[in-house]
């Protein structure tokens, strides 16, 4: 059977494998695909995952996921193996650590007066960096905080500033659509928006219908802009 055409990965199979299942790390609202090498896992089993930082913790939510288009396939993340007690402990820690950094970071920076919003805090399972995203208006010396950080917690500190649209994909959530939100989930670059989009859709104007979880015009008034304004194109123009 062949693959989707027009795209490098045309002429590969396309046929369902039991080799891939759905994987939820920490409180992420959509699964991730992962890719088994062969060994089942089953619903409920816990997994370490090759991610791109290192070795991540998860659960296995759907046994097997269903994946049909050969790039899904070849993007899938590699599951390393089971759990094992070592790595439930080590799990553990990584939550506590976590959920302290954050308050930590938090107090410390009110008090050295950064202004900055502390979004998400990553510990590594084992070994390797801890991750500290936050916004902020401009630019931020946190030089004096990540000193502290990394005294308090005997760990190397990467400070990473995002904005906001990049703060709703880390958080994930619901949008008003019902769905989870499309940046959380598989769009992985933003498209400027505009009013425009909207006012030729002949959408509401009031923000709060046509605004995300960031605050920004939802991403999704793109998604069919080009119709919309092709349509506007052929369109006879009125005779007064």
């Amino acid at each position: 059977m062949g693959g989707c055409s027009g795209c490098q990965y045309k002429g590969m199979s396309t046929a369902v494998e039991e080799t891939f299942v759905g994987v939820r790390f920490s409180e992420e609202t959509n699964l991730t695909l992962c890719g088994t090498g062969g060994i089942r896992f089953g619903y409920g089993d816990e997994v370490i995952v090759d991610g791109e930082e290192g070795p991540v913790y998860g659960r296995v939510e759907k046994s097997p996921m269903p994946v049909f288009k050969p790039c899904q396939k070849s993007s899938a993340l590699k599951i390393l193996r089971g759990a094992n007690e070592n790595d439930q402990a080590a799990r553990e820690r990584q939550k506590k650590n976590e959920f302290l950094a954050k308050r930590f970071c938090r107090e410390r920076s009110r008090e050295l007066r950064i202004e900055m919003k502390v979004s998400k805090v990553v510990f590594p399972l084992h070994k390797g960096q801890a991750m500290f995203y936050f916004t902020a208006d401009g630019r931020v010396d946190f030089r004096q905080l990540v000193r502290d950080l990394s005294d308090r917690f005997s760990t190397r500190v990467r400070m990473i500033q995002v904005g906001s649209r990049d703060e709703a994909a880390l958080l994930g959530g619901i949008g008003v659509c019902g769905r989870t939100l499309c940046c959380s989930t598989w769009l992985t670059e933003f498209e400027p928006i505009s009013i425009q989009m909207a006012k030729r859709q002949n959408l509401s104007l009031n923000p709060s219908k046509i605004s995300g979880q960031c605050g920004r015009l939802l991403c999704c008034l793109a998604y069919e802009d080009d119709q919309y304004k092709q349509r506007s194109e052929e369109r006879p123009s009125r005779v007064s």
